[in-house]
């Protein structure tokens, strides 16, 4: 799970399955193996909307993409990277 301080942080917001429906067809269609899913993490490194979104694909669609939860936990870690620099960037 994502953490409340990240999430808190970055103000991630939930998605639904209904609305995370366009971004998984683009996951199923553009990228063929969690390899390529894990790829596109660190394309989208700095983008914590995107990855939110794909934690969000990623948990509805977990038996066909993440059934071992690798890939989320990836995620999870660079969304606490991200809020972790962001809230040193506030701090005096």
């Amino acid at each position: 799970m994502i953490k409340r301080d990240t999430v808190a942080t970055l103000s991630l917001k939930p998605i639904t399955r209904k609305d995370s429906y366009d971004f998984y067809v683009k996951v199923n269609t553009e990228f063929d193996s969690p390899d390529a899913i894990e790829e596109s993490i660190s394309w989208w490194q700095e983008d914590y909307k995107k990855l939110n979104s794909l934690w969000w694909v990623l948990n509805y669609h977990s038996e066909e993409f993440d059934p071992e939860r690798h890939l989320r936990a990836v995620i999870e870690r660079k969304l606490d990277d991200i809020a972790e620099k962001q809230k040193s960037n506030m701090e005096p």
